[in-house]
């Protein structure tokens, strides 16, 4: 379990995050062949792009967290479950893989969410779950049309 001490090593933990996920979405639709999922994961990797942005300008600002509701999150452990590296993957795999990270993702920001003791704070890790939450809909309903479909 990863023990955080400030809000800054918070916000730089969210935004490796975020920039793992960018290149792993961008280098997944590269070897997509369908068109349709090479959209959906370079869209994904475009929103991951703004939404680390959005995390650096939270670190600018420097909003508040109550560090011992912090210390107490397990979510940075649960990353490690999910084998990252595994290359050339299937697009079921693909998807499955990329709804988790969704997953942890939401779980992340909805966690921060509940130790934030600034209400801008609060509502803008609100945000990004929501925002989590979107994608993870979108790779679900791509699943469900071409993957549970086709079986």
């Amino acid at each position: 379990m990863k023990i955080f001490r400030d809000f800054k090593e918070i916000i730089d933990f969210a935004i490796d995050s975020e920039m793992n996920e960018i290149q792993f979405y961008s280098e997944l639709a590269e070897t997509m062949e369908r068109k349709n999922v090479k959209q959906l994961f370079r869209s994904i990797a475009l929103e991951k792009t703004a939404r680390m942005l959005q995390l650096e300008n939270m670190k600018d600002i420097g909003f508040l967290l109550d560090l011992e509701c912090i210390q107490d999150l397990k979510i940075a452990g649960s990353f490690s479950e999910i084998d990252f590296t595994k290359k050339n993957l299937s697009y079921q795999e693909a998807l499955i893989m990329a709804m988790n990270k969704e997953k942890e993702k939401f779980i992340l920001y909805q966690e921060l969410a509940d130790c934030s003791t600034d209400t801008t704070c609060k509502q803008t890790f609100l945000s990004l779950a929501n925002q989590e939450a979107r994608q993870k809909l979108k790779l679900e309903i791509e699943y469900d049309e071409f993957i549970l479909y086709d079986n």
